[in-house]
């Protein structure tokens, strides 16, 4: 599947803290090990972005939100990266969303594989969505809104670059997901 022409990722963190790694420190995650060179995990849009978020949080209750304030970021990836330099990674749906030493070496194997190739990072089905069809946008006409489907999957974009390479904007400085996502969230052991 081709990429889309605006090429841009999304981010929910910390406002307290840059929006990406540049040194070391990064804990351990689902395309990185701890130690690793930073990894830069950005989402195909603002809505997996949040629902990232919430996994990683481990946010099941919508009472949990009261007082969360984390920040938005639309981060622009070089459009003159190919789709060759960010392929679809090639696993088993169960290899991208498991916990287990198995699929987490997987994983690793297929990033030792995609670098080996002079790719720059890859795209990978978002393990935080449980069903790709809550990933709608809108679409304004005719005078109204309505939703529409997204001719891509919830996908995260996993850079394996320096920082610099980056650019980005807080779209949202202290914002907090709609509760309504939680239902949706595929929470850390539950395939």
């Amino acid at each position: 599947m081709a990429m889309a022409p605006y090429r841009l990722g999304f981010r929910v963190c910390d406002r307290r803290y840059p929006f990406l790694w540049s040194g070391p420190g990064q804990r351990s995650g689902r395309w990185n090990q701890q130690g690793d060179e930073p990894v830069h995990y950005l989402a195909s849009s603002p809505l997996v972005a949040w629902a990232e978020w919430l996994r990683g949080q481990e946010i099941t209750d919508p009472e949990d939100l009261d007082g969360v304030a984390a920040a938005l970021w639309a981060v622009l990836i070089p459009e003159s990266w190919s789709d060759a330099e960010l392929p679809e990674v090639e696993l088993k749906i169960d290899d991208v969303l498991a916990t287990d030493a198995g699929a987490r070496q997987r994983r690793q194997q297929a990033i030792e594989h995609l670098k080996a190739k002079g790719a720059l990072g890859l795209r990978a089905l978002s393990a935080a969505i449980q069903d790709p069809s809550t990933h709608s946008c809108r679409r304004c006409s005719d005078g109204g809104e309505a939703d529409d489907d997204l001719p891509e999957p919830p996908q995260v974009f996993v850079l394996w670059c320096e920082a610099k390479l980056l650019a980005g904007w807080a779209c949202v400085k202290q914002g907090r997901p709609p509760a309504e996502l939680l239902p949706f969230v595929r929470h850390q052991g539950r395939l």
